[in-house]
């Protein structure tokens, strides 16, 4: 059967919408407009695209039902004027013993069907209970991603957000991975390595290299002295002034043979001496140590200036600061050579031995071929990362295997039990279902032995007689299978029913279809029926006829021994609704198997409402009903005059004006505007467009409404129907202004 129909954003159901909660037999009441057509189109035809945010939910282990819906759309379906009606199919009364056959395999089958229902409950509580299992080893597996998200989470990318897939991820690699187990100490090594490489290759550094042989040349330890065999070069020597003489030469050249030191004047050919003694030699001696000293600058200079970087934080992998502090002493030394070394220009005759820095270099060489190493390994790395990063990946996931070892086993040892368990049920279902389906195949075979639209044809023309309806009558249509409807001289009757007669031949066709099919293969399949307001222009004798019928329907349904499963009745009347929910043992209790509901319509917006007992006793009651409920409907007015007319003249023989005449004359025109208002109102009550919904004035009209209770002394009559307390009937009291205020309204808007 139907559980629960859930119906929303459709027609005049909000995105809220409506739960309707079923029993075997349902009766929801409620006006035209309210939305009842709504729920029966979306029995007949839930596949559609209008209904695709409502649902159907039904109970578990139910077989396959047909649902059958009366309701215009069947009336406009079935009986176009322009074509024939289609056959109803039913079985025949010609053999007994395949009658009995059909209906035991029909129980057979229907006790593989609860069979089938309880392996489906069964099922669903296994799944369930895996589900249960599953949320807790993803808690488990989601804890141990918490834990070590911040060092692995290059291997995690992908499943930090979403548990289920991290879950899945765990179990993939428990069944795939069995790279060797690494350490986490280790693992994290690596992590720095490969994820946190710039994935760019580095430049190898230059290769150091430095020429000593400029710190060792040997013009810097050579005496630059001029030539031995001249007069003066005793002199020179002795006195050690070679380069005290070598200065003065310099000077000579502009003094016109006056000593440039005493500004005496110089004996004759000693300029000459003087060139003699400084010879070609001494002069090339003076030229290789110029070149040296500029050796020395330039490639000591240049490597500084090429290799300085290597004392920069740009450079990975080197000790940046023992680089910086070892060219700290390289410039240093290379200043105090420096220094050395102009002494020696000055002076060409001392010898000099500048401190060497090639212990430096060779250190700073050092360093740089370890660097280099690192750098090629970094590049190496960097060359197969994608492989590297692969590996490492595959590596952690391991190591969270390993730490998910005992979780993991415990999950699924529980999950194969619970999983072989739904397996074995599954399997019984598949069973249970191929019997099902074998009986059910063989009933219809039987029934199809049976199967005729003629008998549903004289059924009907028999129900149409014994109800008064000689004028027309069904007739097999010249395409067999088909019906048609004839006058009694045989004359086609389709175009000239009148609405009543049409009416109730359509609810006959039925009545009829439900008890067979329009297929010959589905004439005894399991039923729901529904019945949307039958009773629309016929009057009181056929709407009886068709509330027993309905009542027939019910009890078929109570004795669990045929076809009917449920029904789903909906009706805007409340006499009909009376006729076909009223039980003479139990009154308006409401029955186990059913269930009541009203539905209302308000700004335009559908809602319904279950209740515990018939909510339609009788008219009375419900007009008072809808006083209390609604009391800014447009129709309020008419209503009170109803309750007036019905309480005074029909339960009282009291005529209403009588007790206004009694009234003093200035509530007496209030009591008439009401009258008036009301019984004119009351020609135009479904003429909506014309009655103006004011309810300022709903509310004046109201307290008039009680006044003439008041007034006539069965104010006590008027709080029990309105279901007033005590309490409430104290604040509620109008004061004797009040009133009079609501006089001047009132009469007011008559005017």
């Amino acid at each position: 059967m139907i559980e629960k129909v859930k119906i929303k954003e459709v027609a005049s159901y909000d995105s809220a919408g409506i739960d309707i909660n079923l029993g075997k037999i349902n009766y929801i009441y409620g006006s035209n407009g309210t939305g009842k057509t709504t729920i029966s189109e979306l029995l007949r035809d839930s596949d559609n695209q209008k209904f695709s945010s409502c649902n159907i939910k039904w109970i578990p282990g139910s077989p396959n039902y047909n649902i059958f819906v009366y309701n215009r759309h069947f009336v406009d379906e079935n009986f176009d004027i322009r074509n024939d009606i289609k056959g109803i199919f039913t079985l025949g009364k010609e053999s007994t013993d395949i009658l009995t056959s059909i209906d035991r395999k029909k129980k057979e089958a229907d006790k593989h069907g609860e069979k089938i229902g309880n392996l489906e409950i069964n099922i669903k509580k296994k799944e369930e209970k895996i589900e249960s299992l599953q949320t807790i080893f993803l808690d488990y597996c989601w804890d141990l991603k918490q834990k070590y998200d911040g060092v692995f989470e290059n291997a995690f990318t992908g499943l930090r957000s979403n548990k289920k897939r991290f879950m899945e991820k765990c179990l993939d690699e428990a069944i795939n991975n069995n790279n060797e187990l690494y350490a986490y100490e280790g693992l994290v090594e690596r992590v720095d390595s490969v994820f946190k490489n710039t994935r760019e290759r580095i430049e190898l550094i230059p290769e150091i290299y430095y020429d000593n042989s400029i710190e060792d040349q040997a013009i810097f330890q050579t005496k630059i002295i001029g030539k031995k065999d001249i007069d003066i070069a005793r002199l020179i020597s002795e006195l050690n002034i070679s380069d005290w003489v070598q200065q003065g030469k310099r000077h000579l050249e502009e003094t016109d043979d006056i000593c440039p030191f005493c500004q005496q004047e110089l004996p004759v050919g000693f300029e000459e001496k003087l060139n003699e003694y400084f010879d070609e030699t001494y002069t090339e001696q003076i030229q290789n140590l110029n070149l040296a000293i500029e050796k020395y600058k330039k490639e000591t200079v240049g490597f500084i200036e090429k290799y300085n970087f290597l004392g920069t934080e740009e450079v990975r992998f080197i000790d940046n600061e023992k680089i910086a502090s070892l060219f700290e002493v390289i410039t240093s030394t290379y200043k105090e050579n420096i220094q050395l070394l102009e002494k020696k220009k000055n002076e060409p005759s001392r010898e000099i031995k500048l401190n060497s820095i090639t212990s430096y270099f060779e250190q700073i060489k050092s360093e740089v071929k370890e660097t280099n190493l690192q750098i090629a390994e970094f590049n190496k790395i960097t060359d197969n990362i994608k492989e590297e990063s692969g590996r490492l990946k595959k590596d952690i996931w391991r190591f969270i295997v390993e730490e998910n070892k005992n979780n993991y086993k415990n999950y699924t040892n529980d999950f194969k039990r619970e999983n072989n368990a739904i397996e074995g049920m599954k399997r019984s279902l598949e069973e249970q279902t191929g019997y099902k389906k074998a009986l059910e195949a063989e009933a219809i075979e039987l029934q199809n032995q049976l199967t005729s639209v003629l008998p549903s044809i004289n059924e009907i023309n028999m129900l149409l007689k014994s109800f008064g309806f000689t004028n027309f009558l069904l007739a097999e249509s010249d395409e067999k299978g088909n019906y048609k409807i004839v006058r009694d001289n045989g004359e086609d009757a389709n175009e000239t029913l009148s609405e009543g007669e049409k009416t109730f031949i359509t609810f006959l066709y039925f009545y009829q279809l439900i008890n067979g099919s329009n297929d010959q293969d589905k004439v005894n399949t399991s039923r729901i029926v529904v019945i949307d307001d039958p009773i629309s222009s016929l009057d009181s004798n056929i709407l009886f006829i068709v509330s027993n019928l309905i009542n027939n329907l019910k009890q078929k349904i109570r004795d669990n021994d045929s076809n009917f499963k449920q029904l789903i009745i909906l009706t805007h009347n409340v006499y009909f609704h009376k006729e076909i929910s009223f039980n003479k043992s139990h009154g308006n209790k409401k029955l186990r198997d059913e269930t009541f509901w009203i539905i209302r319509k308000n700004n335009n917006v559908s809602h319904i409402c279950e209740y515990e007992e018939n909510p339609i006793k009788n008219s009375y009651e419900l007009l008072w009903k809808e006083l209390k409920e609604n009391p800014n409907s447009i129709t309020i007015p008419n209503i009170m005059r109803r309750i007036l007319e019905n309480y005074y003249k029909f339960f009282g023989n009291i005529d209403v004006n009588e007790i206004i005449e009694k009234f003093p004359d200035e509530d007496k025109v209030v009591c008439n505007s009401l009258l008036f208002w009301a019984n004119d109102g009351s020609h135009y009550v479904n003429d909506d467009l014309y009655v103006d919904n004011n309810q300022e004035l709903n509310k004046t009209f109201f307290n008039v409404f009680k006044r003439i209770f008041i007034n006539s002394r069965h104010e006590a009559h008027f709080n029990m129907m309105m279901g007033f307390t005590e309490c409430e009937i104290a604040e509620k009291q109008p004061a004797k202004n009040e009133f009079q205020e609501a006089l001047v309204q009132v009469a007011a808007s008559q005017e």
